[in-house]
């Protein structure tokens, strides 16, 4: 296989990710950037010995950029797909996947009309300790669930707010802590415990401590068909910044997945065994460049696979849609101050 040869479309915090993962990923490529920001975009490309466009459809009209990594607000990850994809080029969009389901839906559809690929980044399911404790937990080493806990207790000061005019906006960023910073974590949680999904969410949130339009702190409960519970809670309020943490407590023992810390222990009830394994890890509790690019690596490895192979991405447009599925239920219930249901997808 040749190598294939990637766009970066914005050259905001996390593009850097993406060149990085790139540029460790063999039979890829990076040659091309778009940015509207001249200098930012320039700087960029001439880092990575790549050609810079100020309009992204320029750089999907090149014949030798063969698929593009989107790297924009969350607004724009639905138009630009979609126009990738009427280009022909494959799409592995940076997280959220999109603001509504209905975008994602369309997404969806527009690749696979046009036979491309679509992944979504959610690089923590490529991490060793989430592969183990995914395996745990289908295995049925914990027993049946019965209590779900994701905690995102994180810290973001008034300059990363202001550090671009679409953060804390609802038009633009489609929310605030949970669409950006907690869809990781509840992407991991749905991910783990999949294929159930929760039945029914009830949600409260606020503007805590931030001149923003959107929450910054957010307490989701969730009742799921078999009885089983779980909560989501999530901030930016919180100076200095504490790593994620997930539990996950069953009939045969629990486990503890120190997120943020890199950490896994587990407690099996018969036969007895107390576990703990730690693995170097990278957290954004603090601010959004406190992270790494091994997990993006890893997780544009699969993606190149998967085109050379020509099957799904590991995290393809369907896996992406379900934390934007439970998202946009808590959004409603916080707003409405009710409870509501998640239907079953159509996927």
């Amino acid at each position: 296989m040749t190598s294939l040869r990637f766009g970066i479309i914005g050259v905001g915090n996390i593009s850097a990710n993406h060149a990085a993962a790139i540029k460790n990923t063999p039979n890829a490529k990076l040659v091309a950037v778009a940015s509207r920001n001249a200098e930012r975009g320039q700087t960029f490309a001439i880092e990575h010995n790549a050609t810079w466009y100020a309009d992204y459809r320029a750089l999907l009209a090149q014949a030798d950029v063969d698929a593009v990594a989107i790297c924009t607000p969350h607004d724009l990850h639905a138009p630009i797909t979609i126009d990738a994809a009427a280009s022909h080029k494959h799409v592995l969009v940076e997280k959220p996947m999109a603001i509504t389901t209905a975008e994602c839906d369309t997404m969806i559809d527009a690749c696979e009309r046009a036979g491309v690929k679509l992944g979504v980044i959610f690089q923590m399911r490529f991490e060793p300790l989430s592969r183990k404790l995914k395996s745990m937990i289908d295995s049925g080493k914990l027993g049946r669930l019965l209590w779900i806990s994701v905690s995102q207790i994180w810290y973001r000061n008034d300059d990363y707010y202001r550090s671009g005019p679409w953060r804390g906006t609802l038009a633009h960023e489609g929310g605030g802590v949970l669409i950006n910073q907690a869809s990781h974590t509840i992407d991991l949680m749905l991910w783990l415990t999949a294929p159930d999904m929760p039945t029914k969410v009830t949600a409260r949130m606020g503007t805590l401590n931030h001149q923003i339009e959107v929450e910054d702190g957010a307490i989701a409960i969730l009742e799921y068909a078999d009885n089983r519970l779980g909560l989501i809670q999530a901030t930016t309020v919180a100076h200095p910044g504490y790593p994620e943490r997930l539990e996950f407590y069953g009939t045969r023992g629990s486990a503890i997945y120190h997120k943020g810390q890199g950490k896994l222990e587990w407690h099996i009830i018969e036969p007895r065994e107390d576990g703990m394994e730690e693995a170097s890890t990278d957290s954004g509790s603090s601010g959004p460049k406190s992270t790494n690019a091994a997990g993006h690596t890893a997780q544009y490895h699969d993606f190149v696979e998967a085109i050379k192979n020509n099957r799904a991405p590991s995290v393809d447009g369907r896996e992406g849609r379900k934390s934007i599925q439970v998202i946009e239920k808590i959004y409603f219930s916080a707003r409405e101050r009710i409870p509501v249901s998640v239907e079953k997808s159509g996927f």
